[in-house]
């Protein structure tokens, strides 16, 4: 069993599922897409939710520990949402 790195659980729209999709398929193949693909799909869901990283790995064909290591290495990508007011 997975275990979710924020509180609440995700709930992507129809709508963000098909942009994720899409953004996959437009990269499919090509080396180094990890960082873009990653960078579109929190401007897509506004944050990195885990099963969205399991995604991006099974289908870039990337371990899950790795897109991990990317997510939480560089500090521009989000694991949690985030709130309504930013300080």
């Amino acid at each position: 069993m997975k275990k979710s790195m924020t509180s609440l659980p995700f709930k992507g729209t129809t709508e963000q599922k098909i942009a994720l999709d899409r953004l996959i398929a437009d990269y499919k193949g090509q080396a180094g897409v990890l960082m873009p693909v990653l960078q579109k799909a929190q401007d897509i869901y506004g944050y990195l939710p885990t099963d969205v990283l399991y995604e991006i790995a099974a289908k870039t064909g990337n371990s899950p520990a790795k897109v991990m290591g990317v997510a939480t290495f560089y500090t521009q990508f989000r694991l949690k949402k985030v709130g309504k007011y930013l300080i």
